[in-house]
């Protein structure tokens, strides 16, 4: 098995075929649309066409953007697009009946499971974004969400950009919106206070220059600051994963019979810290978008909004040691529909002032899913058989459709009578 069709993917299932391994390579491009108005896996910042409907022209467009699929498909490999790794599950304490590890996918119509003898993870990295005030406006974007709806679909809908970063990434994403032919107004190489200007989308950005405020009109905003492994698939395997901030952050360490390669083993570090910091500065500023969460929420540890409830007094330090999840379970930050992906390198900055704080988890579905996809994966015989019992125990509780017998009493959760024991 393979996750992820980029170069590095693609390379490595081509070495697996050509050694006479069955392999396949999955990639969950094209997407389901839905997931662009998400903006999973990268922020799309809502500027595509219509064209993303249509499944057999993205995958078309897909496969010519990436010629080494077709050489991949010629050296054995299948080549499965537009399925997601939705989840991962290997051998442990409340799973010892695996026989081997099983890979959790999904395409737009259907769910299944996958068992492997090696997987290699190539998933790659995503944008980190910056929560500086106007960037839930339709038109801001990330590096990758950029370089996927211009260079992979072709449905880029902007004309005018401004770019914030210094780094390789910005100069890609600088040196792609030229070859396409869009006008760059502006670039921001530096942190600065910055406001992106627009009511219902973005039509322009403005900045601090020293003592001279700037203003330009713009389309669309690239945040190209930096990237982050994607390692959600790693952690739900067991993978270890620490910091290394040489590396891009949290990175996965291979194990086994998981290996790791492209950006998901490491990326190239750039200015994230600088530039947070400064969107971070103001505790209005708006941190988790889908919890509506702001910076002074975290900092206080709020309660959600609609609980009219009051942190506790100290906020972040009444807590001692903190983490993601604990944060995460008090304030709501990071359990929107986004599933965390354009919120959590902001929130993991403000709990990271004494330390680096731990990585919040991943729990399956790693994607979100229609339930009607779930609904396909099949069912084990016995477990259809005896669905209201639990692991088979038949009498663990009367099914609804039964009368309690008269001698049933209810004692500790539970019926007990000779007609239930039975």
């Amino acid at each position: 098995m393979v996750v992820g069709a980029g170069e590095a993917g693609i390379e490595a299932a081509r070495a697996a075929a050509t050694g006479g391994a069955k392999t396949l390579l999955v990639d969950e491009h094209p997407l389901d649309p839905g997931l662009f108005g998400l903006d999973i896996p990268y922020l799309f910042g809502a500027r595509f066409d219509a064209a993303i409907l249509n499944a057999s022209r993205m995958e078309e467009r897909i496969v010519t953007a990436r010629p080494a699929l077709m050489a991949a498909m010629e050296d054995g490999v299948e080549v499965a697009l537009g399925t997601a790794a939705w989840g991962g599950f290997v051998r442990g304490q409340a799973s010892r009946a695996l026989a081997k590890p099983l890979l959790g996918l999904a395409d737009r119509d259907a769910a299944w499971l996958v068992g492997f003898d090696r997987l290699t993870i190539a998933t790659g990295a995503r944008d980190v974004v910056l929560p500086f005030p106007g960037w839930t406006l339709p038109g801001v974007m990330g590096a990758r969400g950029f370089d996927a709806v211009l260079r992979l679909y072709g449905a880029f809908t902007g004309r005018r950009i401004a770019v914030l970063g210094g780094g390789a990434l910005a100069d890609g994403v600088f040196a792609a919106a030229r070859e396409a032919g869009l006008d760059v107004v502006a670039r921001l190489t530096a942190p600065a206070p910055l406001r992106i200007e627009g009511r219902e989308e973005v039509t322009g950005l403005a900045w601090q220059d020293g003592e001279q405020r700037q203003t330009v009109t713009c389309d669309t905003v690239v945040m190209a600051v930096d990237t982050v492994p994607m390692v959600d698939l790693p952690d739900l395997l067991g993978a270890s994963i620490g910091w290394d901030a040489a590396r891009g952050g949290f990175v996965p360490a291979a194990s086994g019979v998981i290996a790791m390669v492209g950006d998901v083993a490491g990326t190239v570090p750039a200015m994230r810290a600088a530039w947070l910091d400064a969107a971070l500065a103001e505790d209005h500023a708006l941190v988790c978008a889908c919890e509506d969460v702001t910076a002074g929420d975290l900092r206080a540890l709020r309660p959600p909004r609609y609980l009219d409830a009051a942190g506790p007094q100290a906020g972040l330090a009444a807590l001692g040691p903190l983490n993601q999840d604990q944060v995460k379970r008090l304030t709501r930050a990071g359990m929107g529909p986004c599933q965390g992906r354009r919120c959590r390198e902001a929130v993991h900055a403000l709990l990271s002032r004494d330390g680096v704080a731990p990585l919040a988890s991943h729990r399956a579905p790693l994607r979100p899913l229609p339930l009607s996809v779930l609904a396909a994966l099949e069912e084990d015989p016995t477990l259809r058989a005896n669905w209201t019992g639990w692991f088979g125990i038949a009498a663990q509780w009367l099914p609804h459709w039964e009368p309690a017998p008269e001698d049933a009493e209810y004692i500790g959760g539970r019926l007990s009578g000779e007609d239930v024991v039975k």
